[in-house]
């Protein structure tokens, strides 16, 4: 095995005694290797923390040492890409390659190291951490802390030295793709998290990641969509998290977004980096590109950009910072100094994390321990909506058990896009609950279908896939034809399309790979607004034409475990449905699942999204859940009144029939401990303490982007300017479905005794708010005391809340324990564009202490003077 290793490795190893050899050389080997190394020593015992120390105190004078031994080729070559995810090394004075890794919940399996196809590797499973938006909604950044340590330590177990990671974009949008990577819409939660998570994972000797800097908040045209919001509403709500890791975690790595921002990409952006990231924050590190973004080469070397990655062109040599930029420097286009600052940040990473370090922490993979931390990050994550007297359930009283839904036995971790992550395993909900009720109680699983419209085939038998992991269609739309004008290209997961055409007909073409599960007779079924060819393996097997949509048959014999070549060739400004009839049917027709609903004790409906719904690259077309689930929801919830719909996705959702279900559960997609977690949920052996990151709409059109007319693929204003999010409902006195903050518990909380540390505070002084919380009920708890804070007489318009402080507080049955929150200058201020910096003016301001956005629960306020 270690003669496969990478070069660099292999150099690495060789410098270390045998005995560390012996053990790297296992820890690559064995995927589920659950021995971590104790504190690197030497003959001396020197303990690693002195050696970190030591490391640590001679960084910049050992940059300063090796950068004039660099040639001009030399330094060049550490700013751009050397192969997909690492630059380059420099052996003759200990430089080694610098590699990176996917993704802010897990490490990426290994990929080719010149292209995107696995590498084959047998020993590249991670744990599958809950991804970031089940951090946000714990509101807890020991679990931040907790899920970064995790993180950092498998990346240095898989020789990674920059994990990608976290992301701190805020859910402007609820469509928006990569919501479930983040941390929730509001800019100080994300904060809060963001340092916890970066610190831990800079703990394990690995540069964190942070990113995409800036405004990266649609997948719509991502790269090349102009975002352009006013000075204001960027430095209050888009920047402070970024702001935060720079400042307060010390981030080593920065990436940049894909976006571009007020004309000019955000990576070669003066203003974001020049002005503001390295001017105003002094940020030391290094800013790196996503992979394939549009620079050019002289705005992204003197506008701040380090390192380029994943350029798509035919030689590294071409990158935009490799040998053009080394021609415009010797042309005198570009100053030496440039580069120079560059490799200096380069150097100052590697050097802070220990790459040329015989001491750096080896790291640990796929331990116990890990594990265990994923199931405790889902648990505290698990955010109960609604609770009518039915959870927890008690599984002594329970005989009869009905599961439906599309994610009772589905997997998530390879998934998404660049956050998808090789799971040594992942518990889903139905195996969660089996191992949580064993053998006494009998658990009837079914697929529900809606019996309403005709469906499209089912992913089951879909094995071609988006390169984000999910099984899909790939689609493109022509103007001619002659299908030769190019309109666009997608990929889609259904075999149903609807044309945004309007009065234009387009021509459509569909093609997929899919293997029937089972031998035997199969009957498609073609629903078409339009013209509609149906070629499997070349040959047309369906042709019709319809204005009515209606259902036309054709059977046909396909063998079970074979792969077949569809293709769809549409005509039309409508729409099409292809589906079938299989052999050994995986749905379940309405009248068999309804009927056992009316005996089961429960229901389990455990439904939402897939990573065929979030992901990166795509944004959602709609808020509605996809496949009909609202029509079947409704059915169950009228046939069984004990029905617990458990929401499995990362963005809001509309839910129609939320006023009929007495139990609604939100559950994220909850890692390779999902499973388990849900279940100790549901039944009570641990206590829901999630609160949601993300305002819950009950339609799409309450929302500020698409309200305002502010979504689409050429620019976004940003018009809605700082009222993101709950700010936004507040403002326009919407009643959202289910707010910000909010979460129930299976007990009760008590607030009471506000104080301030002082009633009149001036210039830099502080305020401390104080109250008691008491758990009333009968079981352990933890309940989120969020601050928001309301400046009363400002000169500009600021939200009714802005968050500024939570603390989450577990509380035994009739414990009592006090919560502190500081309130600083910044805490008061906004963002003044005359004077271009921070303000606090003065005036009074409201504080109100609560257990949601919308549910406060005690009062008091201050004066503030200049």
């Amino acid at each position: 095995m270690l003669l496969s290793l990478k070069n660099t490795q292999l150099k690495r190893s060789m410098n270390m005694n045998l005995k560390h050899l012996f053990l790297v050389a296992l820890a690559l080997n064995i995927a589920a290797c659950n021995v971590k190394e104790p504190a690197a020593t030497n003959d001396n015992h020197i303990s690693y923390q002195a050696a970190r120390e030591a490391r640590l105190a001679k960084v910049e004078a050992e940059v300063e040492r090796l950068l004039p031994l660099l040639t001009l080729e030399e330094k060049a070559s550490l700013v751009h890409a050397n192969s997909k995810f690492s630059i380059a090394s420099i052996e003759r004075l200990g430089i080694h390659e610098m590699w990176m890794s996917d993704g802010p919940h897990g490490v990426r399996y290994q990929i080719e190291r010149h292209g995107w196809a696995p590498a084959g590797w047998t020993d590249d499973n991670s744990t599958y951490l809950p991804p970031l938006t089940t951090v946000a909604a714990s509101w807890n950044p020991e679990i931040a802390a907790l899920h970064g340590d995790v993180l950092g330590a498998e990346a240095r177990h898989r020789r990674k030295d920059v994990i990608l990671g976290p992301g701190v974009n805020l859910a402007r949008l609820p469509l928006y793709g990569r919501n479930f990577e983040y941390m929730g819409e509001d800019p100080f939660l994300a904060s809060r998290l963001a340092v916890a998570e970066i610190k831990a994972i800079q703990e394990n000797d690995v540069a964190a990641c942070i990113k995409h800097f800036a405004l990266n908040n649609q997948e719509l045209n991502r790269t090349g969509v102009n975002a352009k919001p006013d000075e204001r509403t960027l430095r209050e709500v888009y920047l402070p998290a970024f702001e935060a890791a720079v400042k307060e975690a010390g981030v080593h790595t920065i990436m940049g977004a894909y976006n571009e921002f007020r004309g000019t990409n955000a990576n070669q952006s003066k203003h974001l980096v020049m002005d503001i990231l390295k001017g105003e924050w002094g940020y030391k590190g290094v800013l790196l590109t996503d992979w394939n973004v549009d620079i050019n080469t002289y705005d992204a070397a003197v506008n701040g950009l380090d390192i380029e990655m994943g350029t798509n062109v035919d030689s590294y040599d071409d990158y935009m910072l490799a040998q053009p930029m080394i021609d415009m420097i010797k042309a005198g286009s570009i100053p030496e100094s440039v580069l120079d600052d560059k490799v200096r940040r380069i150097l100052r990473v590697q050097l802070s994390i220990g790459m040329m370090d015989k001491y750096r922490l080896s790291g640990e993979r796929n331990t116990a321990k890990h594990h265990e931390a994923a199931r405790k990050i889902a648990s505290e994550g698990i955010v109960l909506l609604k609770n009518e007297n039915i959870l927890p359930l008690n599984k002594n009283k329970i005989k009869n058990v009905l599961v439906l839904g599309p994610n009772a036995d589905k997997v998530h971790g390879l998934g998404g896009g660049s956050s998808e992550v090789p799971a040594l395993y992942e518990i889903t909900p139905l195996q969660g609950l089996k191992q949580k009720l064993g053998d006494n109680v009998n658990i009837t699983v079914m697929r529900a279908r809606y019996d309403g419209v005709l469906m499209p085939i089912a992913s089951d038998y879909v094995t071609s896939r988006h390169w984000t992991g999910t099984p899909a269609w790939n689609m493109v739309r022509y103007s001619d034809a002659a299908r030769t004008q190019a309109i666009g290209d997608s990929a889609i997961v259904d075999s149903a399309y609807s044309s945004p055409a309007g009065t234009t007909k387009e021509y459509v073409t569909m093609t997929a790979t899919i293997k029937p599960l089972k031998s035997g007779e199969h009957t498609l079924k073609t629903s078409v607004m339009g013209d509609f060819e149906l070629k499997i393996n070349g040959k047309t097997t369906v042709k019709h034409s319809s204005t009515s949509g209606d259902v036309v048959t054709q059977k046909i014999a396909l063998n079970g475990g074979e792969t077949y070549s569809f293709e769809i060739l549409y005509s039309g400004n409508k729409n099409f449905t292809l589906g079938w009839d299989a052999p050994g049917d995986l749905f379940t027709a309405e009248k068999e699942y309804i009927a056992a609903a009316k005996k089961a004790d429960v229901v389990f409906y455990f439904g939402g999204l897939t990573h065929g719904d979030d992901r990166e690259a795509i944004d959602r077309p709609h808020m509605k859940l996809p496949n009909h689930q609202d029509p079947v929801i409704s059915k169950v919830l009228a046939a069984n009144p004990n029905t617990v719909v458990f929401l499995i996705a990362g963005s809001a959702v509309e839910m129609p029939w939320a006023d009929k279900a007495k139990a609604i559960v939100w559950g994220w997609y909850g890692g390779m401990e999902a499973g388990n977690a849900y279940a100790d949920m549901l039944f009570g052996d641990t206590n829901p303490s999630g609160k949601m990151p993300i305002t819950l709409p009950k339609a799409l059109e309450d929302t500020a982007p698409i309200a305002l007319n502010d979504y689409n693929p050429v620019e976004s204003l940003y018009t809605e300017g700082v009222f993101i999010g709950y700010r936004w409902f507040e403002k326009q006195n919407i009643e959202p479905l289910f707010p910000f903050g909010h979460g129930l518990s299976y007990t009760q909380f008590k607030y009471n005794n506000i104080k301030l540390s002082s009633a009149n505070i001036k210039g830099d002084q502080t305020v401390t708010v104080s109250a008691t919380i008491t758990n009333t009920g009968k079981v352990a708890g933890a309940e989120v005391v969020q601050l928001y804070l309301h400046d009363e007489q400002a000169s500009v318009e600021r939200p009714a809340k802005e968050l500024k402080g939570f603390q989450k507080v577990f509380l035994k049955p009739g414990e009592s324990k006090a919560v502190n929150i500081t309130l600083n200058k910044r805490a008061l201020s906004f963002w003044d564009e005359n004077s271009n910096d921070w303000l606090a003016e003065t005036g009074k301001f409201n504080v109100l202490l609560g257990a949601s956005v919308s549910d406060i629960r005690l009062q008091t306020s201050f004066q503030y003077q200049q």
